[in-house]
C-alpha cells in the first residue's frame, strides 16, 4: 500500500480535472481484473460522458443490440441522446460492446430493469459508483507507484472525472466542438467551451490551412 500524503499537496496534482489516457487505462484495467460490472460502468461513463447518477440510471431497454446504440437520459437539463456502443479491437479494455456483453453474461436476473445492479439487487446508488471509482483509482495508483510512475492525482478520484476526461480527450484530439457538445449531451456551447483549451499557435495554423483550401 502506498502513502499518498507526499504527493497530495502538489498544486499540479490538485488542479488537474481529467485523467491522462494512460491513467484511464490503468483504472479500467484494475476494474476489469476485479469486477466486470465495475469495468463496464466506468467505461460507459467515460465513453458517453456521464455523471454517476446518469450511469446507474441506465435500463436494460436503453440498449439496442441490433443498432448497437445506447440511449442516455441525462440530468441537470442536459440532452437525452442515443449514441453508438463503441467497439475497440486494438484495446480490448476500451471495447464498450465487449464490456456490456460480458457483464450481461454474469449479471444476476433479479427482476430489476436497471443495467447495473448491486449485489443485493436493484440499481447501484450514485454514491456507491463513486466509492468504487475511488477504490480503483487507489488500486491503479498503487500499481503505477510500484512501476516507478506517478500516482493518479487525488483531485481525479471522482466518477465525474470520467465525463471531464471524455471531453478533454476529444478536444485534445481536435474533435469538432459540435461533436463534443453532442457526445456530452450539452444543451449550450457554454458548457462545451470548458474543454476547448487549444493554443494560439495551433489556431493560427488551422486558420492558415483552411484559407489555403478555400483560396
Amino acid at each position: 500500500m502506498f502513502d499518498d500524503s507526499g504527493w497530495r499537496q502538489g498544486s499540479l496534482a490538485n488542479d488537474r480535472r481529467h485523467l491522462a489516457p494512460d491513467e484511464l487505462l490503468a483504472v479500467l484495467t484494475a476494474a476489469r481484473e476485479h469486477s466486470i460490472r465495475d469495468w463496464a460502468i466506468f467505461l460507459v461513463g467515460y465513453i458517453h460522458g456521464l455523471r454517476a447518477s446518469e450511469a446507474v440510471n441506465i435500463r436494460l431497454g436503453d440498449i439496442d443490440w441490433q443498432a448497437e446504440t445506447l440511449t442516455i437520459r441525462r440530468r441537470k437539463g442536459s440532452l437525452k441522446t442515443t449514441q453508438a456502443i463503441e467497439r475497440h479491437r486494438g484495446r480490448p479494455v476500451l471495447s464498450e460492446y465487449n464490456a456490456l456483453r460480458e457483464w450481461l453474461k454474469v449479471r444476476k436476473s433479479d427482476g430489476s430493469d436497471f443495467l447495473f445492479v448491486s449485489q443485493k439487487g436493484g440499481a447501484l446508488r450514485p454514491e456507491t459508483a463513486t466509492h468504487l471509482f475511488v477504490k480503483y483509482c487507489k488500486i491503479a495508483s498503487e500499481g503505477r507507484v510500484a512501476r516507478g510512475e506517478r500516482p493518479i492525482a487525488r483531485s481525479c478520484w471522482n466518477f465525474k472525472i470520467l465525463k471531464h476526461s471524455c471531453g478533454t480527450h476529444m478536444a485534445d484530439g481536435n474533435a469538432n466542438p459540435y461533436r463534443i457538445k453532442m457526445q456530452l449531451g450539452h444543451r449550450s456551447f457554454n458548457s462545451t467551451m470548458v474543454y476547448l483549451h487549444g493554443n494560439q499557435k495551433l489556431a493560427s495554423e488551422e486558420a492558415q490551412r483552411i484559407r489555403m483550401q478555400i483560396f
